[in-house]
């Protein structure tokens, strides 16, 4: 006697009864213990959709179930994968998975750090969705929910404008602006959510509704922060603005310079202008230490900021050029550099510090000096500017404390049976660098949960939110993101 995993046990059936591409014969997909589904009844979704339905047989299975952040601990096995076509498609996915009890994951950039974006239920893939129309006049953006960040800056630079969303180009444009939204120019512009005007929503109830501050002023607050936990969201209009060209770019030193740059840049930091935004990079490969830099300011800002910035320690490069702001938004992401092929596993780890400590610097030194080659370490999204003048509660994200940071630590790897010696070193990583009380945990970019929950991550807003979600998804439909729950007893 033997028995099957799930993932057998799915392509089994898929294999007997042909897959949906073609006609579908008798059997049944286990679906989860409680959930029995008939091919007919998977032939009857695919039917309604005006995109694809993908079932383990097929040949795309692999590719659309992968995630960004794709690692044994993020794997999932979806039992189908909804590729949208229209909005409508969202709502047709979610009464099929209402009607068989299935765990539903959301999808658009799938860059999430805890693999939200896929699950062993049903997938609703947003990534086709492409549609963006740009209104110079108003200055207004309507993107559909598979476009990414570089796809919104690209097109609105073609209007001699700029969207307010994150640094790394391949993200979601939706979803990053739904969990916050931190990226070159919040300095200047606030967060993405500070920018949203509307979102159109498919509910727990597959009901379209136009969210804004005059249809649901409630439900448009919580939607600025935690957006994730109300519906899918299809499309969105945020503000564009108008600033000239940016300089852009990186600096480099050398890794001897750990310690010195870690300071230096922390006083950097401290003192600069809202135009001025940078990322911290460190790697013990080739790369070295790099500041990623963007300055949407006055040219006697930065003529005050270049000589402040060598001043740190010598620079081993420097790489900065005046640019459109689309061309730096278009720029991969430091963590995803390189021409080598994409690695099998990434992993991340984050944490949300109050400030750059002399500690976490010492930990970052001590760390880069046991990493692997492929590990970068950074701080991001050091916060000063208009997005720490925003009230808390002005809408549902709410770290705005100026001089907070982000500190992150990717790494890559293809051998499976490096896997746990990997996480290992990343979850050592994590220990060394969280904080001994008061966690707070940036929605986008949380990867652990702490002993408060979703309070960590809502602050003052957690109760606000939590009435809300009672109120639009009491059963808690959608739950893979970062996730209104009420405190553990």
């Amino acid at each position: 006697m033997f028995t099957l995993t799930r993932r057998e046990a799915l392509k089994q059936t898929a294999l007997l009864t042909g897959g949906l591409g073609s006609a579908v014969a008798s059997g049944w997909v286990q679906a989860a213990e409680r959930a029995e589904i008939s091919p007919d009844a998977l032939a009857g979704l695919r039917d309604k959709l005006k995109g694809r339905l993908i079932l383990s047989a097929d040949a795309q299975y692999e590719s659309s179930r992968r995630i960004f952040y794709w690692n044994p601990r993020t794997e999932r096995n979806p039992l189908a994968v909804v590729q949208c076509g229209h909005e409508d498609d969202a709502a047709r996915a979610i009464e099929f998975a209402r009607k068989h009890s299935l765990e539903v994951a959301i999808r658009s950039g799938g860059h999430s750090h805890l693999g939200w974006g896929s699950s062993d239920g049903l997938v609703i893939d947003l990534s086709p969705l492409k549609r963006i129309t740009v209104d110079s006049d108003r200055r207004i953006v309507r993107a559909q929910a598979g476009v990414t960040s570089g796809e919104v800056a690209r097109a609105a630079g073609g209007k001699g404008l700029v969207p307010v969303l994150g640094q790394c180009p391949g993200v979601g444009a939706t979803g990053v602006t739904l969990g916050g939204g931190l990226g070159w120019l919040s300095g200047l512009f606030g967060a993405s959510c500070d920018n949203l005007l509307s979102a159109r929503l498919v509910n727990a109830d597959a009901q379209v509704l136009e969210v804004n501050d005059q249809t649901d002023p409630d439900l448009f607050w919580g939607l600025r922060g935690a957006g994730a936990n109300f519906g899918v969201t299809t499309s969105f209009e945020a503000r564009l603005h108008s600033i000239g060209k940016v300089l852009g770019g990186d600096i480099h030193f050398a890794i001897r310079d750990a310690r010195t740059v870690l300071r230096g840049f922390r006083e950097l930091m401290h003192e600069a202008p809202d135009g001025f935004q940078a990322t911290l990079n460190l790697t013990p490969g080739e790369r070295g230490i790099f500041i990623s830099l963007c300055h949407a300011g006055s040219d006697q800002e930065w003529d005050q900021l270049l000589p402040k910035i060598r001043a740190i320690a010598t620079p081993t490069r420097e790489a900065v050029r005046q640019q459109a702001f689309a061309d730096l938004a278009e720029k991969a992401a430091a963590t995803n550099a390189g021409n080598a092929p994409p690695p099998a596993f990434r992993a991340i780890q984050t944490v949300y510090r109050d400030r750059l400590t002399d500690e976490v610097i010492d930990i970052y030194v001590d760390q880069l000096a046991q990493a692997s080659p492929d590990v970068i370490m950074g701080v991001s999204h050091y916060m000063h500017g208009e997005v720490c003048r925003v009230k808390p509660d002005a809408a549902a994200f709410p770290h705005r404390a100026a001089h907070s940071v982000h500190l992150r630590v990717a790494y890559n790897w293809s051998n499976p049976e490096l896997n746990e010696q990997r996480f290992a070193w990343g979850d050592q990583w994590l220990q060394l660098l969280r904080p001994a009380s008061d966690e707070r945990l940036y929605a986008n970019y949380q990867t652990y949960e702490t002993k408060a929950g979703s309070r960590s991550l809502f602050g003052p807003n957690h109760d606000r939110l939590l009435a809300l979600k009672n109120k639009h998804d009491p059963a808690n439909f959608f739950h893979r993101n970062a996730n209104i729950a009420k405190p553990r007893a």
